[in-house]
């Protein structure tokens, strides 16, 4: 199940509306099939775990980190191709939150006489499969925001502009390829103009798409994240009307989109149901502290990820963040789920139900 799971981490946050899936099938205690959710969701990792015809996959098990679909959408059921290829036994993780297979591959399965064994390392599969969860339980997107710090918890340093290490960087490039959309606010454009992309070798394909939060359209265009939007596509939401920034921006292909404001803001909520509406369900945040807070507060966030350094940086720090932390850890739905050692630097990995 290890291995399944090892397989799903390949595409999650890049198989749009369906889950992440890892599949394994084991013949005669040798590994004989794999595969994960396709990108953007079609085929489902069951159905391309069985299509080599070239396999006899009679008497096989199979292993899967969620249940297999049963009912008919685009596509035939995965239980289906399952009986077809008479598999012998079933292994998953989770149960399916979509009802319309909810604990129904189970009957299905057994009345084929295949076994099925279900909540095999549930715990890994509650936390992989948070998001999908809340999208099928709620119909809410799921936003993961990071900080890097200090030791003694500064974002920021007068003289260096890097505060962690490049371990560290690397991890935070990982998670934006496993989310479908990262989002920024115009400040953290104009004091730091980052690319906002996945730059591992072999992931580059997995970069989100972007938004940004620009109230009153003052990104300049010469900012990494607007010359890159041919390449990566990019939208702004404003409010304030500049029809000449507009049109330059429409000519790089920047999508923009106005929101209505609220308490001299624009309103979050309708930013959530835009990307909602548009597909969008796994979007990770890198902001400064302001906008972290304002999510924080607002309880916005269910994932956070703290990235801190083995550096003290005293009177050199800047936008000290110890209030964000202990206002975090006071909330009684925070839990500190993954503590990660990154050589100098750790990653502390927060759920917050």
């Amino acid at each position: 199940m290890k291995l399944a799971y090892n397989q799903a981490s390949k595409v999650l946050g890049n198989t749009g509306s369906n889950p992440a899936v890892g599949c394994v099938i084991v013949k005669n205690n040798e590994l004989v099939s794999l595969a994960h959710t396709n990108f953007n969701g079609r085929p489902h990792a069951e159905r391309i775990a069985l299509s080599n015809k070239k396999i006899n996959f009679k008497g096989s098990l199979l292993y899967s980190t969620l249940e297999p679909c049963s009912h008919y959408g685009k596509t035939s059921p995965c239980t289906d191709i399952i009986k077809k290829r008479s598999i012998k036994t079933v292994y998953f993780s989770k149960f399916d939150p979509d009802r319309r297979s909810f604990k129904k591959a189970k009957k299905k399965l057994n009345k084929c006489n295949i076994k099925t064994f279900e909540n095999i390392h549930k715990y890994i599969g509650d936390c992989f499969y948070k998001d999908f969860n809340i999208r099928k339980r709620t119909n809410n997107i799921f936003i993961s925001s990071k900080l890097a710090t200090s030791k003694d918890l500064f974002i920021s340093e007068k003289y260096n502009k890097w505060i962690t290490n490049v371990y560290s960087r690397a991890r935070v490039h990982l998670l934006r390829a496993n989310h479908d959309s990262i989002l920024t606010t115009s400040r953290t454009i104009l004091k730091d103009d980052p690319m906002l992309n996945c730059r591992i070798d072999g992931l580059q394909h997995y970069s989100p798409k972007r938004f940004v939060i620009d109230k009153d359209l003052t990104i300049p265009m010469t900012s990494k994240i607007i010359r890159t939007a041919d390449n990566i596509s990019t939208y702004l939401f404003y409010n304030s009307i500049d029809n000449n920034k507009l049109n330059k921006l429409s000519q790089v292909k920047v999508k923009t989109i106005r929101i209505d404001l609220k308490n001299k803001h624009l309103d979050f909520n309708k930013i959530i149901l835009f990307l909602r509406n548009k597909g969008f369900y796994r979007v990770f945040v890198e902001a400064g502290i302001k906008f972290n807070n304002f999510l924080l507060d607002n309880l916005y966030i269910n994932d956070f990820y703290h990235f801190y350094s083995d550096q003290l940086f005293g009177n050199r720090g800047l936008y000290n963040t110890k209030n964000f932390f202990n206002k975090m850890n006071k909330i009684k739905r925070s839990k500190r789920e993954i503590e990660i050692n990154l050589f100098q630097d750790k990653l502390l990995k927060y759920s917050l139900k």
